[in-house]
């Protein structure tokens, strides 16, 4: 894969890589200011973790197969080897378990929205989802476009200090409107549960959205460079837009996360997905994936899964070299004003990377490169 930020040319001539170093010099003075402007908000989020443990009600946690509304198919379990993994045994007995109540609800997507920011999170990454909210996913209207930021979560088995973090995610959304929680346990091989029940949301009540950012909540999206991207695009037609993988293989080691036994999946390949880090998708695709995926078996990867119901659509899926879905660091370092012009999205970054990005990106936005 060839970097995609080209070397330097004379969009970023010297003149202008020497000023941009010297504005380096107000970085963390920036990033100081941006962090403060949030940083009452996630007091406030972890003063709820001290409160006492009666006024934090039950806890929520629960074992994994009550978390469940169906009963698992012990039929499923059927000429299985015996070394296969625990845990890829109880997803086969209850993979047919996709239905399952919401607990929160954001607000209403407007029928104006041009873009929805999905992103997958968990109830600990508190600091992930304000970091987001404070940079690149704030809600409103930016060039001219609605754009709107959705968190979606699952029942979670952290804790901190033993208290449940249930009562925090109700705080988040009372203040911000902007989390989208089902009754399952939020965990690896749920994933493609948390796909499907946004695809159905999706479908029912945020179709006015004409595209959407699929992405996780350790990553930093260049939203303006995304909407100018999709001048060229409409709703109404098939698209589908990250780092694609292809060809693909199942992992056959057991030791691995994404180990796939092959029971579960015999073929050689897997069809082309995407890097969940971060992908771009028109409304009538996401639609198409909602009604595909009621016909079609879970699977432990969600990325893959999607790419399962692509195939099945016969929907082309367009590499982009703007999504950085394995990190930037083989690349270029983000201290570098020519990082940001074809960016789309960039994977795997801590708060502190994040932050440091969006304020890069802002002091480039005021001097741009001549």
């Amino acid at each position: 894969m060839k970097p995609f930020f080209r070397s330097l040319s004379s969009s970023c001539s010297l003149y202008s890589c020497i000023l941009f170093m010297l504005l380096i010099c107000v970085l963390f003075l920036k990033v100081e200011i941006n962090l403060d402007q949030t940083a009452q908000g996630i007091l406030e989020l972890r003063s709820l973790l001290h409160m006492s443990k009666a006024s934090l009600g039950p806890s929520v946690l629960q074992d994994t197969k009550d978390n469940f509304t169906c009963s698992g198919k012990n039929d499923s379990l059927e000429g299985l080897p015996k070394g296969i993994p625990e845990l890829h045994r109880n997803f086969l007995q209850y993979k047919h378990c996709r239905s399952f109540p919401r607990l929160l609800t954001p607000t209403a997507c407007e029928d104006d929205l041009f873009l929805l920011l999905a992103i997958k999170s968990t109830a600990i990454q508190v600091d992930r989802r304000m970091a987001l909210r404070g940079t690149w996913g704030k809600q409103g209207i930016i060039e001219g476009k609605q754009v709107k930021l959705v968190f979606l979560v699952g029942q979670s088995p952290d804790t901190v200090k033993g208290y449940s973090l249930q009562k925090l995610l109700e705080y988040e959304n009372k203040q911000f409107g902007d989390i989208l929680q089902w009754d399952f346990l939020d965990s690896f091989f749920n994933l493609t549960l948390k796909e499907v029940h946004f695809l159905r949301w999706f479908s029912q009540e945020c179709q006015a959205a004409q595209f959407v950012l699929k992405g996780d909540d350790d990553v930093f999206v260049h939203t303006r460079n995304l909407l100018e991207f999709l001048k060229d695009y409409s709703p109404s037609n098939h698209l589908f837009v990250g780092d694609i993988i292809s060809p693909a293989y199942p992992i056959r080691n057991p030791a691995d996360k994404y180990y796939i036994p092959e029971e579960m999946y015999s073929n050689r390949e897997y069809p082309p997905y995407a890097g969940g880090g971060g992908y771009l998708m028109s409304q009538v695709t996401v639609v198409g994936l909602d009604q595909v995926a009621q016909n079609t078996d879970l699977f432990p990867i969600d990325d893959v899964y999607v790419g399962m119901c692509l195939q099945k659509m016969n929907v082309k899926l367009v590499f982009h070299n703007g999504f950085k879905t394995f990190g930037y660091r083989q690349y270029i370092t983000p201290f570098n004003a020519c990082f940001y012009k074809d960016l789309m999205v960039v994977h795997k970054l801590s708060t502190t990377e994040l932050w440091t990005m969006w304020s890069i990106l802002r002091l480039i936005s005021t001097h741009p490169a001549s």
